[in-house]
Formats: structure tokens, sequence, C-alpha cells
């Protein structure tokens, strides 16, 4: 009787082997699509780089320009011209 109401339980009212198939689809599915967002989260890290690194020269270099900052280990020299 257990066995019985087992077997109908499992094959009958969850569809089993077919169930298991559908979900397997799925997953199989929301792993190409989680592939795929890892991808472009990696362009998009990269990218996010580059455009840290050119603002980070364009800032730099403001702060040489305007305020006379330099680096640790960097000696500054000021040249001056004179009008003869």
């Amino acid at each position: 009787m257990v066995l019985a109401t087992l077997i109908r339980q499992n094959f009958f009212i969850n569809q089993f082997p077919t169930s298991l198939a559908s979900k397997q689809a799925v997953i199989d599915q929301h792993t190409q699509v989680n592939q795929a967002l890892k991808k472009q989260n990696t362009i998009k890290k990269t990218d996010l780089k580059a455009e840290t690194a050119s603002n980070m020269e364009i800032l730099e270099s403001q702060a040489r320009y305007r305020f006379g900052l330099i680096k640790d280990g960097e000696t500054y020299h000021q040249i001056t011209l004179q009008n003869p």
C-alpha cells in the first residue's frame, strides 16, 4: 500500500521524470543568463577602471597645475624667465 502511494505520488501527481527534465532546462537557462551577465559585468568593470584612470590623470594634472602639488619622491623645480 505504501509503495503504491509513493508510486502514485511521484509518477502521476508530481510527474517525476518530466518535471525533473523541465526543472533542469530552467536551471540550464538560468546558468546561461548568469554567464552572460558575468561577461557584461566584466566589461563594465573594465570600462569603469579605464574611465576612473583617465579621470584621475585629469585630476592629477589639475592639482599639479593649479596648486603646485607634487608626488612623494618628486622634486619640484621652478624656472622663471626674466625679460632683458
